[in-house]
């Protein structure tokens, strides 16, 4: 899919960011969290420590229509504030880069640049991308949000409350892991039989990442 300036949407980036990429999500029975408050302040006070973030990811990608799941790998980085490369690597080439205002797709040899602030579209995907990566996505008036738990995990479920978000994503699902509160893995739900799962491996946190990560289209 190739994107044209005059024609891009909310839907047409985050279709296009969900496209590359079933499997159940978590281990074990999840119940409701006692006291959903206390936990979302506890998941954004561990977000606002966050300076850095590099993970590998492994993505797969359930549809009705295919009798197999597509598998992508590949690697991102985040830094405060607001900079992120999400780069495929397997099966191909694929990045978004967000960085100095500017949000950038590298398409095999092609790259494309547009500016976040000027487009009200760029501004939903860069804040649910980052919000995604970091943790906090738990914004009221964007989500209806309900928290479970089991032993290892706390469970968010989110159903956005936007038209446009919904015409994409029917539900979302993060888990973090106890242990740390970090994300271990992402459920972005299409519709009942299609279904995006996005696992992080390898995470390394508050680690220095250096500037050309994010200015340089490689």
């Amino acid at each position: 899919m190739k994107l044209k300036k005059t024609s891009l949407s909310f839907v047409s980036i985050l279709t296009v960011f969900l496209l590359p990429i079933a499997i159940t999500a978590g281990q074990g029975t999840f119940v409701p969290v006692a006291d959903q408050e206390q936990l979302m302040e506890k998941i954004n006070q561990n977000a606002l420590e966050i300076e850095s973030i590099q993970s590998s990811f492994i993505q797969k990608k359930q549809l009705e229509y295919l009798d197999e799941t597509i598998l992508s790998k590949g690697k991102f980085w985040f830094r405060k504030e607001n900079n992120l490369r999400w780069a495929y690597e397997e099966p191909f080439e694929y990045a978004i880069i967000i960085h100095g205002g500017k949000f950038q797709i590298k398409d095999g040899e092609q790259i494309s640049t547009y500016d976040i602030e000027s487009n009200a579209a760029f501004r939903e995907i860069n804040d649910l991308i980052i919000g995604m990566v970091q943790g906090n996505l738990m914004e009221r008036d964007k989500f209806d949000l309900n928290a479970f738990e089991n032993e290892q995990q706390y469970l968010l479920k989110l159903v956005p409350r936007e038209i446009q978000m919904r015409d994409v994503i029917d539900q979302m699902e993060v888990y973090f892991d106890k242990a740390d509160l970090m994300v271990s893995e992402i459920v972005m739900r299409e519709s009942e039989k299609d279904f995006t799962v996005i696992t992080f491996i390898d995470r390394s946190i508050n680690e220095i990442i250096p500037n050309a990560v994010f200015t340089t289209a490689y």
